[in-house]
């Protein structure tokens, strides 16, 4: 099974670490922190890539393990556009460098960071700067279970 958690938490740290905002979860309830800050959404959390391989381990457990692709959504929020711009860029660097190994060290594979488009918000009389993009990315989902094993067979003969 994959825990969001497990997914989120090493992106958060890593984009806080390699840019010096602070990453959060967007559209929550939570109060907004100071700009600039990055928010993370997953707009597709799970969609099933390729085949699911079934395998026992040991004498009695059944696992299934598929790869999974989940979109992110990576948002620069500032005061002006060139800041949110050059944090964005950034961000998407992360991504494309650093990001790849850190990330594949909780596996985690960077498929690929789509191109940076402005995403500003009208407030009430002046405009929230914003600049993101999205992260494809895939994650390896494993389920293990218990199985019955037939310990032995009788075979009678019917004439």
């Amino acid at each position: 099974m994959i825990k969001l958690n497990d997914i989120r938490q090493p992106i958060i740290k890593g984009l806080k670490g390699y840019t010096g905002a602070i990453a959060i979860t967007a559209e929550t309830t939570a109060k907004q922190p100071d700009y600039p800050f990055i928010a993370l959404k997953f707009t597709t959390p799970g969609q099933s890539v390729g085949q699911v391989a079934e395998t026992v381990e040991g004498d009695n457990t059944g696992v299934i393990e598929q790869d999974l692709e989940l979109v992110v959504s990576i948002t620069c929020h500032a005061k002006d556009i060139a800041e949110a711009h050059d944090l964005a860029q950034i961000a998407r660097a992360y991504f494309l460098g650093k990001g790849n190994i850190d990330l594949s060290d909780v596996n985690i594979t960077v498929v690929e960071a789509l191109a940076i488009t402005n995403r500003d918000v009208f407030l009430n009389i002046e405009y929230e700067r914003r600049y993101g993009f999205d992260v494809r990315l895939r994650v390896r989902g494993r389920e293990t279970f218990e199985i019955e094993v037939i310990e032995n067979i009788e075979i009678k003969e019917v004439i």
